[in-house]
């Protein structure tokens, strides 16, 4: 899985005055604490200093804080006791220090708790959930984000709402396929955000939400999102807030992307500059990181060794930042920035140690359990607002039918002949609610095995990791082959006679080992890449590629899953591949679900007819490619029992299927396909066949895609 860094919304939970004022209120308080005597007003006054000042001075506010404790201690001021415990939490969040963090506001949350402060519950649920998120421990996070956004809907906090929002729609950004969730949360913490002009709170959804377009390689709507940010960010005034350092941080991502390496620098400079100014470490080691990826870019561009040199320094800058604060997300990713520059040195020994803090952090961030986790929290937390509401929809109902029956106390005939018509209908009306609740129960369950089939991306993600592993240090391998042929050939004169023929043989043989591995690695990493990408069942945007070798990994998924059920099933392919065919402007995800469709239907008929005929029968399928009038023409030709004509007729319709009922056949895909081809592509598919002899089916897609 792809693990993400988005700003979390922590310190949107304290307001602060901006600028000038802010300062101004800071002297007033110090000014009321000259004169207070010892009561709740200093308490509170304490309090007030110490969430102002954490940020830029934290070892003051654990002064004003540790004093608010030990007065509200002495005047039983439970309430004083739980705000400043909350303060020193926070100190402790600017150093980095979670493990204390997580110490005092538990310790808040349970004062807040035991007085039914309903308000601090809400708030010290959600700052716990940031750190558990901070520490990429993301369904922990998720659980207290949930329950912060239950207490703050009953409260109708909406400023806490929208934060709770937004910090469960980080949780779900980490994982690629919740990233619709995820923009679903962001857009509701906005909604709220502007009715409540919180320009903090919205300046922090638009830059997630513009990471969602990043990640999408979307870049222009990235770009617009990030700067909508900045602008919400300026207006708030006050600190530079951690997000200001985050939205900046992220403009360099798009120049980097974009190629434009010095603009990418500013943004990352300026960003590690704003997040260094309130000590935001998370932020910090996240804009190291990003001036060590453009530097090592600018270094693979111009064979920089200066660039190279910087991109060392910045990450392992990035890696002290992480690992102080106990920030995995970040180390994974500055573990991954040291391990490819000491790959480009040739240090292998510190590129494997790096490699495999990479993996190691990784696999602590991402497994099965956690994915399972975070969805059925999700699940969990839905299904019981369901719940909730189908259980006070049925008490409002419970009561009506009382009141009812004691208006009617007065005329018993009338009452009873009400009595038994109200509890037939109310009993049917149970009855409905309990069949509506098990049906939500039942969609629930679907929505589980539903996410079978994002755990099939995540093994093959994992898959990948490795083979991406043996398929770099096969490259590695590759020169130090060729190195190894030169030097034998440098030293011939000084080897035994007849050893060298020999040596330079086997040099040559390890050279050719190694790039072949490295070949067929290149080619497993194509097929892991259309596994993840059907198991996601992403929509994909249009782009120009290969329809050669989209095809052939599509028919090479196909025959090989279907012969897993069918493990004496074989079929001569004959493919005719133009290898003059340009590249053609399609949706791959698409166009391969076609393909694996059409050919998927193609083995089920020549395995049908091969029981039937007997080994006799030789199963055949020619699959070509070739240009025609402007279009690239692509035909998949079987051998099979045919397709009468009436048959033909109803082929592309929806539920329309000869397949026996039991086989798991929708009649579907058919349907799909021909829409996928005719409406998204706008192109033609149609079939042809003759009883008894072959089936064909012929897709033809324009060459400059229609806008």
């Amino acid at each position: 899985m792809k693990t993400k860094a988005l700003f979390i919304g922590i310190l949107l939970l304290f307001p602060f005055a901006p600028g000038q004022a802010q300062l101004n209120e800071i002297d007033s308080l110090k000014a009321v604490l000259q004169t207070s005597g010892k009561d709740t007003t200093r308490v509170n006054t304490l309090v007030a200093l110490g969430s102002r000042i954490f940020r830029s001075q934290p070892e003051e506010a654990l002064a004003y804080s540790n004093e608010a404790i030990e007065l509200s201690i002495s005047l039983d001021f439970p309430k004083g006791q739980a705000y400043a415990l909350k303060n020193i939490g926070l100190a402790y969040f600017v150093k980095g220090n979670y493990d204390k963090v997580l110490d005092y506001w538990e310790r808040s949350l349970a004062i807040f708790q035991s007085i039914d402060d309903q308000l601090g519950v809400g708030n010290l649920l959600n700052n716990i959930g940031a750190v558990y998120f901070n520490q990429g421990n993301d369904p922990k996070a998720l659980e207290y984000y949930l329950e912060s956004l239950r207490v703050s809907e009953k409260l109708g906090d909406k400023l806490r709402i929208a934060t709770a929002l937004t910090n469960i729609g980080a949780v779900y950004f980490n994982d690629p396929a919740n990233h619709d969730k995820a923009r679903d949360y962001y857009l509701r913490a906005v909604g709220i955000s502007e009715e409540t002009g919180d320009l903090e709170a919205i300046g922090t959804s638009l830059v997630n939400l513009g990471e969602i377009y990043l990640e999408r390689e979307q870049l222009d709507s990235a770009l617009y999102y990030f700067q909508k940010s900045i602008e919400a960010l300026d207006i708030s005034g006050g600190d530079p807030y951690p997000s200001y350092a985050y939205a900046l941080n992220n403009i360099g991502k798009v120049y980097a992307a974009r190629g434009d390496y010095q603009e990418a620098l500013k943004f990352h400079t300026q960003a590690y500059q704003a997040a260094k100014s309130v000590e935001a470490k998370r932020e910090m080691a996240l804009s190291l990181t990003g001036l060590g990826n453009v530097n090592l870019a600018l270094a693979r561009r111009d064979n920089g060794g200066v660039s190279l040199a910087k991109a060392l320094s910045y990450f392992e800058d990035a890696f002290r930042e992480a690992q102080s604060g106990d920030l995995k997300p970040e180390m994974e990713k500055a573990a991954l920035g040291l391990y490819l520059v000491y790959k480009e040195q040739k240090n292998y020994p510190e590129a494997l140690k790096y490699h495999e803090i990479y993996e190691n952090t990784k696999d602590a961030l991402l497994n099965e359990d956690r994915i399972k986790s975070i969805a059925l929290l999700g699940a969990e937390y839905e299904f019981e607002k369901e719940k909730q509401q189908l259980e006070y929809e049925l008490e409002a109902k419970l009561r009506r039918q009382r009141s009812v029956q004691y208006a009617t106390a007065a005329g018993l005939l009338v009452a009873l002949v009400l009595i038994v018509i109200l509890v037939q209908y109310y009993r049917l009306k149970r009855i409905r609610a309990t069949e509506k609740f098990e049906a939500q129960r039942q969609l629930i369950m679907q929505d589980k095995l539903a996410s079978l089939g994002q755990i099939t991306a995540g093994i093959a993600h994992e898959i990948k990791n490795p083979l991406n592993f043996v398929t770099n240090f096969a490259e590695g391998s590759v020169d130090l082959g060729n190195e190894l042929v030169e030097v034998i050939a440098d030293n011939e004169d000084k080897l035994p006679p007849g050893q060298y023929e020999l040596l330079l043989g086997l040099a040559a043989d390890l050279s050719q080992n190694a790039k072949d591995i490295r070949d067929n690695g290149i080619r497993a990493d194509r097929v892991v890449k259309r596994m993840m990408e059907q198991a996601r069942g992403d929509k994909g945007e249009p782009q120009k590629v290969d329809i050669n070798t989209l095809i052939e990994e599509n028919i090479h998924l196909a025959y090989h899953g279907y012969r897993a059920n069918a493990p004496g099933f074989n079929i001569d392919i004959e493919k005719s591949y133009d290898p003059s065919l340009p590249p053609v402007e399609v949706i791959p995800q698409d166009l391969g679900r076609v393909i694996l469709n059409i050919f998927h239907n193609a083995c089920y008929a020549l395995h049908e007819k091969q029981e039937q005929n007997g080994a006799a029968f030789h199963a055949a399928i020619r699959v070509s490619t070739e240009t025609q009038k402007g279009k690239a023409v692509i035909r998949l030709r079987d051998n099979g029992p045919g397709i009468p004509e009436k048959v033909r007729e109803k082929i592309f319709q929806p539920f329309f299927t000869t397949k026996p009922a039991g086989t798991g056949n929708t009649g579907l895909g058919l349907s799909i396909s021909h829409d996928l081809i005719v409406i998204g592509h706008q192109g033609e598919l149609e079939v042809n066949s003759e009883p008894g002899e072959y089936t064909e089916f012929v897709i033809r897609l324009p060459l400059n895609r229609p806008q």
